[in-house]
């Protein structure tokens, strides 16, 4: 027998072969095959290849609403400019503007313009996640596609809760997910989605063989979750932080212990010690001090989130304010591209630089004369363009609700307030903020030289909340030394859903807080120094009286029982302080 000719059997009993097992292939896995085809086809068009405006090199994203906003790594980014090219699966290039980073979480929102029906992609629960889940992982890799339309690669989960060290970056994955599916440079800020098209993460690390940038099958995705904590911050426009505690803790025989609390620090003033045990953070239980670093990871600087300890006392329960990690006023430098070198095992992929070393960059084109009005270039911001856009929304919605008689800088305004035990007068003028109870006991806050000391003690933080909320009705930037929209937050102890906005008066920082479809503050919480205590103050059913406007109940959250204390207000006064 030839060799030709065998080879020709070969082949037949090959094609024989293989027609004889499609034919014995179950529908079941037909009908699962198709229906990943369709899947793909549904997510596909929310995936975004994200440019320098220049062209050369790039990554990926995932739109995540009509009007054009959309997702990817903060080192894709960080590259490609302030605006950028952006190309999606039709075939069509959009301009796009940045919006707000994430440093530390390597997370940046960009916004696409010229469009308010972009296709977009539907959450899942990244918390929901379990090793051997299937997964799709959608991107730009090595630009492969020149009509944008996205390559796709399948795998499973194969870990989950990750911790992914800075690795000589301040880029720190924390709670990510691991998979198997193939993770390349270019992919970094895509999508990844579980196998019903829900979008569950954003790919951006990979390991890679050592001298080389070959995936070995180790990718990682931030959760869905982490970046739906951090959106509407980002939307805010700012250079957004993670959290830190005034405190650290360790592991010690399966238990997590509190090893040092600052004395200066909110736990150390609800009780907390070293040796304590640590029995859950934000709301998640705690095996490991591993455990506690993902959660903190995840969370955006300034939360307030619930903590549960136990010492010889028994189980006691708080919330703490977290810390800024970084404070980054100015957008950080990535290390520039390199080869990796012997001992590294995860690397970044940044927009690759056009041409070769010693070559002059070309310019990028100028930005499109319809699109320069939004950016703005300010300290501690991306992009300080849509902060004025929130904030503008906001006051406007305060100015019309709020009376005129209210935002007269010479009237004071005197609540006749009463609890279960007592009834009293509740005021501020532009000199001070008092409160007076029938029988004698009074408390006064002078305006010039506020204290926590001058404060009641049954309502402590009410007269210094009154101060300011004179000077924030009366919407003017110029009263307080900062003013800005910070983002979103479940307030406590009631748990409701509120925007966020900050003002600086001095050493006095207030965060007010405003739900959707109401114009006017639901409370605020103060701090007037370092090492003290906030003042949590809620306003409940806003009412008018003569044209007037009080809320009225006004509570004060007692931070040893996360509980309020109301106040009822039955009328309010407006007019000139008595000589």
């Amino acid at each position: 027998m030839t060799s030709l000719r065998r080879r020709i059997l070969v082949l037949m009993a090959f094609l024989l072969t293989a027609s004889a097992f499609a034919a014995d292939v179950p529908e079941t896995v037909k009908e699962r095959e198709q229906r990943r085809i369709k899947t793909i086809e549904k997510i596909a068009p929310s995936v975004v290849c994200v440019m320098p405006a220049s062209g050369a090199g790039g990554g990926s994203g995932v739109l995540i609403s009509a009007d054009g906003y959309a997702i990817s790594n903060y080192h894709v980014t960080s590259g490609s400019g302030d605006f950028m090219k952006c190309g999606l699966n039709d075939g069509k290039l959009y301009d796009a503007v940045i919006v707000g980073i994430d440093p530390t979480g390597d997370v940046a929102l960009i916004k696409l313009l010229g469009r308010d029906d972009f296709p977009f992609c539907e959450p899942g629960d990244s918390d929901a996640v379990r090793m051997g889940d299937e997964v799709v992982a959608l991107g730009n890799p090595f630009l492969l596609a020149g009509d944008f339309t996205p390559t796709v690669t399948y795998g499973i989960v194969s870990g989950v809760r990750r911790y992914q060290y800075p690795a000589g970056t301040f880029l720190e994955y924390t709670d990510c997910i691991q998979v198997d599916a193939s993770i390349n440079p270019g992919n970094s800020g895509g999508p990844l989605f579980d196998i019903d098209g829900r979008w569950i993460g954003i790919n951006g690390r990979a390991s890679f063989e050592k001298r080389g940038r070959i995936n070995t099958g180790a990718a990682y995705a931030i959760s869905v979750r982490q970046v739906l904590l951090f959106v509407e911050h980002l939307r805010s426009g700012r250079i957004v932080d993670h959290a830190r505690t005034e405190f650290t803790v360790e592991t010690n025989d399966g238990v997590v212990e509190f090893s040092s609390v600052s004395q200066l620090s909110e736990p150390y003033r609800r009780g907390v010690r070293s040796g304590d045990e640590l029995v859950s953070f934000a709301g998640r239980s705690l095996t490991s001090a591993n455990d506690f670093k993902n959660i903190l990871g995840i969370l955006p600087e300034g939360t307030r989130v619930p903590m549960t300890w136990r010492n010889d006392d028994g189980i006691h329960r708080t919330t703490v304010r977290l810390l800024p990690l970084h404070g980054f006023e100015e957008a950080p430098e990535l290390p520039g591209d390199r080869q990796p070198q012997p001992g590294d095992e995860d690397e970044q992929d940044k927009p690759q630089r056009p041409g070769r070393p010693g070559m002059q960059r070309k310019p990028p084109p100028p930005v499109p004369a319809q699109w320069k009005h939004l950016f703005k270039k300010q300290k501690g911001y991306a992009n300080a363009y849509f902060n004025e856009q929130h904030m503008k929304r906001l006051v406007e919605r305060l100015r019309e609700a709020v009376p005129s008689e209210l935002t007269k800088a010479d009237t004071q305004w005197v609540f006749a307030v009463a609890t279960e035990k007592s009834t009293g007068e509740l005021g501020v003028s532009p000199k001070a903020a008092w409160l007076q109870w029938e029988g004698g006991r009074s408390s006064l806050q002078p305006a010039a030289e506020v204290a926590q000391s001058n404060e009641p003690d049954e309502f402590g933080g009410v007269l210094t909340a009154l101060l300011q909320m004179r000077k924030f009705f009366r919407a003017d930037d110029e009263l307080f030394s900062e003013t800005f929209f910070h983002g979103d937050e479940h307030i406590a102890p009631s748990g409701a859903h509120v925007e966020v906005v900050v003002t600086k008066d001095d050493l006095i920082k207030c965060r007010w807080y405003f739900m959707e479809g109401n114009p006017l503050p639901i409370g605020l919480d103060l701090q007037t120094g370092a090492g003290e205590d906030e003042a949590r103050l809620r306003f409940d059913a806003w009412k008018t009286d003569s044209s007037v406007l009080y809320p009225s109940r006004i509570g004060v959250v007692d931070a040893d029982r996360e509980e309020t204390d109301w106040m009822d207000v039955s009328s309010i006064r407006v007019g000139a302080p008595a000589k």
